[in-house]
């Protein structure tokens, strides 16, 4: 009886170890940016070429970070329209004793539009050649996602 009570737990050991160490498992992987558009990446020592479209996808999020101010509009015409905003004065001639809100008003609504600028702003991920970048490998063979840029 004792001998059966070893070979059943020896049994669910090499058991525990195949489910726990699968034969085909991979680790997160650093690899180099070599272009932007359309992202390539080199891995395994400069050996493996990675392109986007073909054996290397973006993570959503990731690509959502990369896309922030794409077009420009948020480093370069928001800062000159929030001065603008800043800038405006205005008076009612038909309330006289009484002071006007509106000047107040626009210029919280400026620096609450310029907080949330800069806070966008510095989500932003400025990937350029040369950067490294977490990958990690897919089920489909050959295949990596893009996850995040090491700093």
């Amino acid at each position: 009886m004792n001998k059966e009570k070893k070979d059943f737990t020896s049994l669910l050991v090499e058991q525990f170890k195949s489910c726990t160490n699968p034969p085909n498992y991979k680790e997160a992987i650093i690899a180099k940016v070599i272009t932007v558009e359309p992202l390539s990446l080199h891995i395994d020592s400069d050996k493996t070429l990675l392109t986007e479209g073909e054996n290397l996808l973006i993570a959503e999020g990731f690509r959502f970070r990369c896309n922030i101010d794409k077009t420009t509009a948020l480093s370069q015409g928001v800062p000159s329209d929030l001065t603008s905003a800043k800038g405006v004065k205005e008076t009612h001639s038909y309330t006289p004793n009484n002071a006007c809100n509106m000047p107040n008003a626009i210029s919280y609504l400026a620096e609450a539009i310029e907080k949330i600028n800069t806070e966008l702003l510095a989500y932003k991920c400025m990937l350029k050649q040369g950067d490294y970048v977490i990958i990690c490998p897919t089920e489909i063979s050959e295949k990596y996602i893009v996850i995040e840029k090491v700093l």
